[in-house]
């Protein structure tokens, strides 16, 4: 008898029990199937986002940009042509502004927020959480302006087009004076494109009600101001001096009289070649006291609008779009996560791209420079020369094989392969201001060949003026040929510049052991200038409407101590008093607020001040620091420079409290 019947007639209950046991694992048995599923396909879901469609990138080239994106050919020229504009915009407002290093600016133009999270990673797509409109890398060789192209509002790439003017201001300009740099990092914000090409909007409301609701400061005090001045507070983007400056600039881009008069240029053109700021702007604008009414008439336009700027929409485009291949856009978008500094993501995509195309010439560049400053030389060597191999019209393969020899070898024994790869690049893009600035420190170390040093150097400054470290070397070398004085130039120069502050004092520095005969002159000395004359006093708080400003013959006026201004003008302000401070020697000063505004005043001596009540002649006393913080008054003062404080008082009164 076969086994299975002899246990079941031993077990009949096991005949019963089986199909509903069966039953019940096979329910369990499923279950578990079905939540295996579940967790299978939770694991693919990543992988199902990875294969899920994503539209090719198509690339269009035109003189300054070379722009990628997965809009469409349409979106990609739209955004070319944008750019272009704002250049054109940059060159008609900056005055001889050097635009480009002579490598093409990347745009990656991702068409939404999914998009733009796989070309910028640490910007997720999710609900709760917003992207921003864009993201620009800079690295020593390369820029990259990555756009989110479905983000809204009025002004949605402000922050791009003022990013890429500072840089390049930055390259362009040395002694700004600080209204100027202050002034240029923000008119761009107002740049909207329409289908006539480009507008200017009225400047930012902020600005204008605050200039609207305080006393503007006289233009002449604006153009006098310097980076050691109380008025100059850098971050301080909330400050009258900073709100007008940002304003007049403005006004002076759209105002006809100065736009059609090349003022601007003669105006930077002078500054830059040291003059007095004040002088060179009354030179260049004429009377200042026309053009601070011309000014207080901009500013309180209620219905002003906005200025169509003569730039020309014409396509610049350089050839056909082309549709990228995955591995292009892979290397393009490593590139810009290692600028980014996700150096790891990036050299793994980029190994990935050249091992599923092994022609790509970019990915081989960008590897090498990566590896460049990972100093893996003798790999970033390789991929440099596999670089040139592919496209050896690229200077910046022969830029990075000179980097990688000079970094091995040095620049003392003069390496000729870095010396030959250099000179290439030099001759394939001559206006990339790094190249030549290498060649000068090749060349530095012999004295037979410190005039091609000399000349390398002067390139490189001629094509960045505002860029520090190019001055410097430029000093250095004409110091080495024989040309004493040039230190102390370059070193008043680089101590005005706001460009590279960092390097002011590396030219003190460079005046110390360069100048055996005389020590270099202290680093905070000023230059001289005659005396100031205010063009007009500033108009009173438009809330707190204190008096009218005394005349200068007042007692007040005749008592004025004499300081940096030639005429002694008492100014008031109403406001409260937020801090105090007396010392043992009777000397006080007060912070005084008036609705955006907050004014530093002082006086030598406590006894000496005129205090007196509201509507009353008679004398008051001031009987502690401490009694006056929170007082309402109206201060008397005169304004100076180059002290910590903004006025000297004259008078103080206590106001109706």
């Amino acid at each position: 008898m076969p086994p299975r019947m002899i246990a079941s007639k031993r077990h009949p209950i096991l005949i019963k029990i089986a199909p509903a046991t069966l039953f019940i694992f096979a329910a369990l048995l499923c279950s578990s199937l079905h939540a295996a599923d579940k967790e299978k396909n939770k694991d693919k879901k990543p992988e199902k986002e990875k294969k899920e469609k994503i539209e090719p990138w198509t690339e269009i080239r035109t003189t300054h940009f070379l722009v990628a994106s997965d809009g469409g050919e349409k979106m990609a020229l739209r955004f070319a042509n944008e750019f272009e504009m704002l250049l054109r915009v940059f060159q008609a407002t900056m005055p001889n502004a050097h635009l480009t290093n002579g490598i093409p600016v990347r745009l990656l133009i991702a068409k939404d927020g999914q998009s733009f999270a796989r070309m910028a990673p640490e910007f997720p797509f999710e609900k709760k959480r917003d992207q921003p409109p864009g993201v620009m890398a800079q690295g020593n060789e390369k820029t990259y302006i990555g756009i989110r192209s479905n983000v809204g509002g009025h002004f949605p790439f402000a922050d791009i087009f003022k990013t890429y003017a500072h840089d390049v201001i930055k390259r362009s300009y040395r002694n700004l004076p600080p209204w100027l740099e202050e002034g240029y990092s923000a008119v761009f914000a107002g740049v909207t494109f329409t289908d006539k090409g480009v507008r200017l909007e009225r400047p930012d409301p902020e600005d204008l009600s605050v200039l609207f609701e305080s006393p503007l400061l006289p233009l002449d005090l604006v153009f006098h101001v310097d980076r050691n001045s109380g008025y100059y507070s850098p971050g301080d983007t909330q400050s009258v001096y900073s709100a007008e400056s940002r304003v007049l600039l403005h006004f002076l881009i759209v105002d006809p009289q100065i736009s059609g008069s090349k003022a601007m240029d003669r105006y930077i053109a002078a500054v830059q070649g040291g003059a007095d700021s004040v002088q060179a702007a009354r030179d260049a604008f004429g009377d200042l006291t026309q053009l601070q009414k011309r000014f207080e008439a901009f500013v309180n336009e209620v219905k002003g609008v906005p200025t169509d700027l003569s730039v020309n929409a014409a396509n610049e485009s350089g050839g056909a779009p082309r549709t990228m291949t995955p591995s292009e856009f892979e290397a393009r978008r490593s590139d810009f996560l290692a600028l980014r500094g996700r150096v790891d993501d990036a050299q793994g995509d980029l190994e990935e791209a050249i091992t599923t195309q092994p022609n790509l010439a970019e990915a081989e560049q960008s590897l090498g420079f990566l590896l460049l400053r990972k100093q893996n030389l003798d790999d970033a060597e390789q991929h440099f020369q596999k670089a040139v191999e592919l496209d050896p019209k690229d200077a910046l393969n022969f830029y990075g094989q000179g980097l990688v020899v000079m970094a091995k070898s040095g620049i003392s024994d003069q390496p000729a392969a870095a010396i030959t790869a250099l000179e290439k690049a030099a001759t394939l893009n001559p206006d990339f201001a790094e190249i030549w600035y290498h060649l000068a420190l090749i060349y530095s170390q012999n004295d037979g060949t410190l005039q091609k040093a000399l000349a390398a150097a002067q390139h490189a400054a001629s094509i960045a003026p505002g860029n520090s470290n190019y001055q410097l070397q430029l000093t250095s070398i004409q110091n080495e040929i024989g040309h004493p004085d040039q230190p102390r130039k370059t070193e008043a120069m680089v101590q005005g510049s706001a460009a590279d502050k960092g390097t002011s004092r590396r030219a003190a520095d460079l005046v110390a052991r360069t100048s055996n005969d005389q020590p270099a002159p202290p680093a905070a000395a000023k230059a001289t200038s005659e005396p100031i004359k205010p063009s007009t006093p500033p108009p009173p708080p438009a809330a707190a409407k204190p008096d009218p400003p005394k005349s200068d013959s007042s007692p007040a006026a005749a008592a004025a101590p004499p300081g940096r201004f030639s005429e002694a003008k008492v100014y008031s302000m109403v406001g409260t008093i937020t801090e105090a401070t007396c010392t043992s020697a009777s000397e006080i000063q007060l912070t005084l607020k008036s609705l955006t505004i907050l004014m530093k005043l002082h006086a030598v001596d406590m006894a000496k001040l005129s205090v007196k009540s509201a509507g009353t002649a008679s004398a008051a006393k001031i009987s502690s620091c401490a009694s006056l913080k929170g007082r309402n008054v109206r201060v008397s003062y005169n304004l100076v420079l180059d002290k910590a404080w903004d006025g000297e008082m004259q008078e103080v009164e206590f106001r109706n409290e």
